[in-house]
């Protein structure tokens, strides 16, 4: 199909989107139509898109996901179908969280013609998700410190507060001795506390 023929296909609001990438692949997962939001928002791969395998814009670990979804607008072409797909990022190390549905895309006489994707980012929303984990797992190193380092000075400076308060037959050289140790117990409470907060707070 040459592109006047897809555009006459599509509705305005979706080749003039400024919300959803808007692509079209022939049978053989090939470009045939971008959107002006799709080319803007992956131009920095410096490609131009038609004619290319859908390859080049999709993480290699979804390839598999999305080849199912390819299957099921084949057998089913009158439905829609969810999925999340990986894209590049201008950052090596990142990559962009999307959200598609497939579908089948037909000529003007009803056949079948290739597969329409509509898409949106929702990177942000798979980073709050990864945030929300990490503060959970904060919270569990809180209160395991809280339970078990907190817990342990406080026996441990209870235990020498009896001892230098009850026991009548230490020497003066032993309880200056469990006062220092008192005292290292009690700096090392104030640092963990100090470290919880810190945590809490980072």
């Amino acid at each position: 199909m040459t592109e006047s023929e897809i555009i006459s296909l599509l509705p305005p609001f979706l080749r003039n989107s400024v919300t959803y990438s808007v692509i079209i692949t022939d049978l053989e997962g090939k470009y045939i139509y971008v959107n002006d939001l799709f080319k803007e928002r992956f131009a920095f791969l410096g490609v131009d898109f038609i004619g290319k395998p859908v390859e080049i814009a999709i993480h290699p670990g979804d390839l598999e996901d999305c080849s199912a979804i390819v299957q099921k607008c084949f057998q089913y072409p009158d439905q829609a179908f969810p999925i999340e797909i990986r894209k590049p990022s201008n950052n090596e190390n990142e990559f962009h969280w999307t959200h598609w549905e497939f579908s089948m895309f037909k000529d003007a006489a009803g056949n079948p013609a290739g597969i329409l994707c509509l898409g949106h980012d929702i990177t942000a929303g798979k980073r709050s998700a990864a945030q929300i984990v990490d503060q959970n797992e904060r919270l569990k190193q809180i209160t395991w410190q809280q339970s078990h380092e907190l817990r342990r000075h406080v026996v441990n400076i209870m235990g020498l507060y009896n001892i230098i308060k009850f026991d009548a037959h230490l020497s003066e050289e032993e309880k200056t001795e469990h006062l220092e140790t008192l005292l290292k117990e009690t700096k090392e409470l104030d640092l963990t506390i100090h470290s919880i907060v810190a945590s809490s707070i980072g």
